[in-house]
C-alpha cells in the first residue's frame, strides 16, 4: 500500500488511506489480538489499534510496512492489557487480604466459621475482579477506606452528586455480578448446610 506522507495532513486523503487500512488489515489485526488476549478483549483491543493508527497516521514514517506498523501497535496494546489484568488481580488480592486481616484481628472462630468467611472473601474477590477499574476504585475508597463522599469527589475531581450516583451504579453492578453466577458455580454452593 502506497502512502504519500506529504498528503497525510490533508483530512480527506488521510480518511481515504485509513479506510483502505481498515479494509486490508482489519481481519489480520483482529485475529492477532484474539490470539493474544482472547475473543472478548481482543475485539476491543483491535478497535483501539485502529484508533491509535488514525491518531498517528500523519506521523507514520514508513520505515516499516503498514502491516508491521499496525501489528506493532497491536502487540503493544495486548501487552498493556496483560499488565492491566495483572495489576487488577494484585489489587483485588491485596484488597481481600486487607479485609481478611482486619476482620480477623480479634479472636479466631470455629473452623466452620472460618471456612464460611473464606468462601465469602473468595466470592467478594471474584465479584470485584469482574468490575471495571473505576467501579472497584469507588467501592474501595468508600466502603473499605471509609472515605466520605466529599473527599472521594475531591480526589476524583467530580461533584458529590456524581460520586453518589456512580457509587450506586457500582453497587448495583456488583450485585448483578453476584446474581449472574448460578448457585451451583458459586464457591459457597459447595458448603454443607449449617447445623442448627
Amino acid at each position: 500500500m502506497e502512502i504519500d506522507p506529504q498528503k497525510l495532513r490533508d483530512e480527506t486523503y488521510r480518511s481515504q488511506v485509513f479506510t483502505l487500512l481498515v479494509q486490508e488489515y482489519q481481519d489480520r489485526i483482529f485475529r492477532y489480538c484474539v490470539m493474544r488476549v482472547g475473543e472478548g478483549q481482543g475485539e476491543e483491543i483491535a478497535q483501539e489499534v485502529f484508533l491509535t493508527a488514525w491518531e498517528n497516521l500523519a506521523k507514520f514514517r514508513q520505515e516499516s510496512t503498514v502491516g508491521t506498523w499496525l501489528t506493532g501497535i497491536a502487540k503493544n496494546k495486548c501487552s498493556q492489557a496483560f499488565r492491566n489484568r495483572s495489576r487488577r488481580q494484585i489489587i483485588t488480592t491485596t484488597f481481600v487480604e486487607d479485609i481478611r486481616h482486619q476482620s480477623h484481628t480479634e479472636e479466631t472462630d470455629s473452623p466452620e466459621h472460618m471456612m464460611v468467611d473464606r468462601v465469602k472473601f473468595d466470592d467478594l474477590a471474584q465479584g470485584l475482579s469482574q468490575l471495571r477499574d473505576d467501579e472497584r476504585l469507588l467501592l474501595t475508597l468508600r466502603y473499605y477506606r471509609e472515605l466520605p463522599v466529599a473527599e472521594i469527589a475531591e480526589l476524583l475531581g467530580k461533584s458529590e452528586a456524581a460520586v453518589r450516583k456512580r457509587l450506586l451504579r457500582s453497587l448495583k453492578r456488583l450485585r448483578q455480578v453476584f446474581t449472574e453466577v448460578p448457585d451451583s458455580q458459586s464457591p459457597s454452593a459447595s458448603l454443607p448446610p449449617k447445623k442448627r
